[in-house]
């Protein structure tokens, strides 16, 4: 079994330039080895392209591995079509909604980092003196600098705003439910491509993290590996990536809206009642397409 061990960048970057079928030995053995550890670990699966590929691949070392779905209410309709159509899948579901939890907390807009730092600013505490200094100056308690921890200057006008800015419907509709089976273990389909947190999470851990009892098994893996491994077994797919869409996280989740202004107008393409019934929610009076024109001038 992989320990916990510091994985230098030169290793991570050797095993992303493995081969395909390399990768996919080296997932398996992962996923095995996790197995054994963890008898009764459950499978993450969201739907998406990587879960799917993940659960496939944990399938090829047990067929009959259950995988788990937390429905946030935020879902695009065609994932949860795909869902009902795989075997195997426990869906849990949150206590709230995310029409309650952005009434309550905010509109998940921009970045997690920058909700923070935003929230952190406008709502002042004795307790988050140091964290405010560091977001507003990016002075750290040493006195060094740090730019990425400042909030940057684009987003500072948001700090005033009426609304909230916030990533809990993330903790409270996904992480939460899930969070029962935290003790008997966890496989996630995430990649060290795709950010610098897993990145980072990839080289202090490698795939399996003791500590937390989850599995990365495809923290190697390219978007493009995902593919290829999609075509080669003939693997089912959800219809969503059909329809020009390349990333399927919560159907109108802002994180990262900067990136893909269009997003929505995909969305109202192929749902507009639910379009308008989604820009309508508020928070604290303001709209969520009025939080999206104020933010991103959507």
């Amino acid at each position: 079994m992989e320990t916990i061990n510091k994985i230098s960048q030169d290793e991570l970057q050797q095993r992303m330039n493995w081969t395909l079928n390399q990768k996919i030995d080296h997932s398996l053995y992962i996923i095995e080895s996790f197995i054994n550890k963890y008898p009764n670990s459950k499978v993450a699966f969201s739907g998406g392209l990587d879960s799917t590929v993940m659960l496939y691949l944990v399938r090829m070392i047990d067929k009959n591995r259950e995988g788990i779905f937390s429905n946030t209410t935020n879902e695009l309709s065609e994932i949860l079509d795909f869902v009902k159509d795989t075997e195997n899948i426990k869906v849990l579901r949150s206590k709230t909604t995310f029409k309650e939890t952005v009434s309550q907390y905010g509109f998940p807009l921009i970045s997690k980092l920058v909700a923070r730092q935003i929230h952190d600013l406008k709502y002042p505490t004795k307790s988050n003196e140091a964290t405010r200094l560091l977001y507003s100056t990016g002075i750290k308690r040493d006195g060094t600098k740090s730019k990425s921890f400042k909030l940057a200057e684009k987003w500072k006008h948001l700090i005033d705003q009426p609304f909230d800015i916030s990533i809990k419907c993330c903790d409270i509709l996904k992480k939460q439910p899930m969070s029962v089976f935290s003790e008997t273990g966890v496989f996630i389909g995430t990649m060290a491509e795709n950010s610098g947190t897993r990145k980072m999470s990839y080289l202090k851990t490698g795939c399996i993290n003791e500590a937390e009892n989850k599995c990365m098994p495809l923290s190697i893996f390219t978007k493009q590996d995902n593919w290829n491994i999609i075509k080669q077994f003939n693997i089912p797919y959800s219809t969503i990536y059909n329809k020009g869409e390349t990333n399927t996280g919560c159907a109108y989740c802002g994180i990262g809206c900067q990136f893909d202004k269009t997003r929505f107008l995909r969305l109202k393409e192929r749902e507009p009642k639910r379009f308008d019934y989604m820009m309508n929610l508020e928070n604290n009076g303001i709209t969520f397409k009025e939080a999206l024109n104020i933010t991103f001038k959507i």
